[in-house]
């Protein structure tokens, strides 16, 4: 699941889903104790129009904007919620009328109503997955799932005919701002430059913190010579950024990069490696560069 959404929205649709959840399994207890006790039934849970009157259906039917609507679980929770209120209500039906609802029936109750609460609990579990991919600090991915995208770009790539370029990006003298600066101005660096770096990225582009201060972009259907006018781009306007700091001053800050080509032939782990070798040479060269790996 991927949501365009910052950490702060998906953790509130987190919690929000934790409370569609509990209302839901309230509602669950008071059918379940109506079809077994024969206590007296709620007219709401007669209506046709019951699944959108329900703690679910208010939320699942709401007008408003849902960022889930194109996930396809999300989409499989309405038929499997219609079809919990249409055997309940012949479940009720049965209970109006004093007699007990068939075996069959009240399964088909209790069964639909419990796959609901777990389809529910699968759409949490991928939204807490997405929380947990996102670095709070920057909101660029983390490591966590970051191999098996860039695998699946590199079977894009090779399915396309079109090549895909890695970049490692390591921020220069960072352990002196931390040392010197302390860790809010560090985090002040790293929060306002990724920033204007994924301003600079293109929609298709991706970005992984991979480790402290060091990046990795992945650059899908780029030759080296696009890549590098994207790479040019973010180096030129990091220099130039005036990074604000907690005390009020002004920083400006480099980077250095190593870019590598990922062939479709090698593990993402070599062309990994291969944009790490590039980056120690810009390094070496003079920091504030970009480097390109190339065959010794």
């Amino acid at each position: 699941m991927s949501l365009p959404l910052d950490r702060e929205e998906i953790q509130h649709l987190t919690e929000e889903l934790e409370v569609v959840i509990a209302a839901h399994l309230g509602w669950f207890k008071q059918i379940n104790r109506t079809l077994v006790c024969a206590n007296q039934v709620n007219k709401a849970d007669l209506a046709e129009d019951a699944h959108l009157r329900s703690p679910f259906g208010q939320w699942y039917y709401n007008s408003d904007p849902n960022p889930l609507r194109e996930n396809l679980d999300f989409q499989a929770l309405g038929a499997t919620q219609q079809a919990m209120h249409a055997a309940t209500r012949l479940a009720l039906l049965e209970v109006l009328d004093k007699r007990r609802p068939e075996a069959d029936l009240y399964d088909q109750c209790i069964d639909l109503a419990l796959r609901l609460n777990t389809m529910l609990r699968r759409v949490q579990l991928d939204i807490i997955g997405e929380l947990l991919s996102t670095d709070s600090l920057t909101g660029c991915a983390t490591r966590r799932g970051m191999l098996p995208r860039l695998r699946e770009e590199q079977e894009r790539s090779l399915r396309i005919q079109r090549p895909c370029c890695l970049c490692l990006l390591d921020f220069d003298h960072f352990k002196r701002v931390n040392d010197e600066r302390g860790h809010p101005a560090g985090d002040a660096v790293l929060r306002q430059s990724l920033r204007f770096v994924t301003s600079v990225l293109r929609k298709y582009d991706s970005i992984y913190r991979y480790g402290g201060e060091e990046f990795l972009i992945c650059l899908p259907g780029s030759p080296m010579k696009d890549a590098l006018v994207v790479l040019e781009r973010i180096r030129a306007g990091l220099e130039r950024l005036p990074i604000r700091l907690p005390n009020g001053e002004s920083l400006f800050v480099s980077a250095s990069f190593g870019l590598a080509e990922m062939h479709a032939r090698r593990p993402v782990e070599e062309a990994i490696a291969d944009a790490d070798m590039a980056l120690i040479r810009a390094k070496e060269n003079g920091r504030n560069r970009i480097e390109i790996w190339t065959q010794p």
